[in-house]
């Protein structure tokens, strides 16, 4: 196979990618979009008649001199949306494809902010090739440094990310400690890590109906530093977690990580599960979910899986917000 024809990418005379296959850029809402939400009590698929909660949601600058931006959503719940908690979104595309705009990642937190409820700020983080990592992971640490005062305020603040996006929620989890940021979790959906030498779910991945293989090595090709390998600590979480060390990964907050039986990084993924495990980290792992890569923005079902894991994951971990009447982002969102 093609993987530029797969991906839907090839390269500008200018270096950057020109990328004529993505999903829709979806415009902010800021006069809000309904969303059915299933009724207290009715998990199990009653009769009760879904509620509906309308979801506000804007672009606001995250950073000047890096471009960056956050796309935040709000639901209208009946509460006051200071004392929701915040969730910082990192959203897919192997750091090459896709936008916090882009269809799928959008109605995610749609519908993330509505079932939860939650404020969900989506990072519009720079993209690769044009900003190869660390850019990533730059834009993940300046996400957090905002979200201070929302934590410091009282509010409950998490960071999540999907596929790729778990990695860099990875990296602001990690930058959160170091900052003196208060996390009360953090959830990882799907990470998307490699290596040099396949893993067993790696090369059985050839053919791959979401994730294959010629694919995936370039996508690390055009995300990686020029002249790095796929055993870079971007990409293997061996030498990554070898780097950050267990005292530093001990400092994180509970985890909830996702995964899906047939996800090519899934040996990759019970790697970090158990790295985090043996540091002492409260984590809750979900790693045999049906179906490929990245499902959940595919079928109805695993959708609605998705968000219930999430959204319970955060209101079990959000406890009593106290002193959250400042730092309020729908001011500071202007809705």
């Amino acid at each position: 196979m093609d993987p530029y024809k797969y991906l839907k990418i090839r390269f500008n005379p200018d270096g950057s990618l020109y990328r004529y296959g993505e999903a829709p850029l979806l415009p902010a809402s800021p006069a809000g979009e309904p969303v059915a939400v299933a009724a207290e009590g009715d998990a199990d698929g009653g009769d009760q008649s879904p509620r509906r909660i309308v979801v506000h949601s804007n672009d606001v600058p995250l950073s000047d001199a890096a471009g960056t931006a956050l796309r935040l959503f709000v639901p209208s719940c009946g509460g006051h949306a200071s004392r929701l908690p915040l969730v910082l979104y990192f959203h897919g595309g192997g750091y090459v494809l896709f936008r916090a705009a882009s269809e799928p990642f959008h109605n995610t937190c749609t519908a993330l902010a509505a079932a939860t409820p939650a404020v969900v700020a989506s990072v519009d983080y720079r993209l690769a090739p044009e900003h190869r990592l660390p850019a990533a992971f730059e834009d993940a640490a300046d996400a957090v440094l905002w979200a201070r005062p929302h934590a410091a305020a009282g509010r409950p603040v998490f960071v999540m990310g999907s596929h790729n996006g778990a990695t860099i929620a990875f990296r602001a989890a990690l930058a959160a400690a170091d900052a003196g940021v208060e996390l009360r979790g953090v959830v990882l959906n799907q990470p998307h890590l490699g290596g040099a030498v396949r893993t067993p779910a790696e090369a059985g991945s050839v053919d791959d109906r979401v994730l294959p293989l010629p694919a995936n090595d370039l996508l690390w090709e055009l995300a990686l530093p020029v002249g790095a390998d796929r055993d870079h600590e971007y990409c293997n979480p061996e030498p990554m977690l070898a780097r950050v060390g267990a005292a530093r990964l001990r400092r994180l907050p509970p985890c909830l990580v996702l995964g899906r039986r047939r996800d090519p990084p899934r040996d990759r993924t019970r790697t970090l599960v158990n790295a985090l495990r043996k540091a002492g980290v409260d984590v809750e792992d979900r790693l045999d979910g049906a179906g490929y890569h990245a499902m959940e923005l595919f079928k109805a079902n695993c959708a609605a899986e998705f968000t219930a894991q999430v959204s319970d994951f955060v209101r079990r971990h959000s406890g009593a917000v106290a002193g959250a009447g400042n730092g309020d982002v729908v001011g500071m969102s202007k809705l």
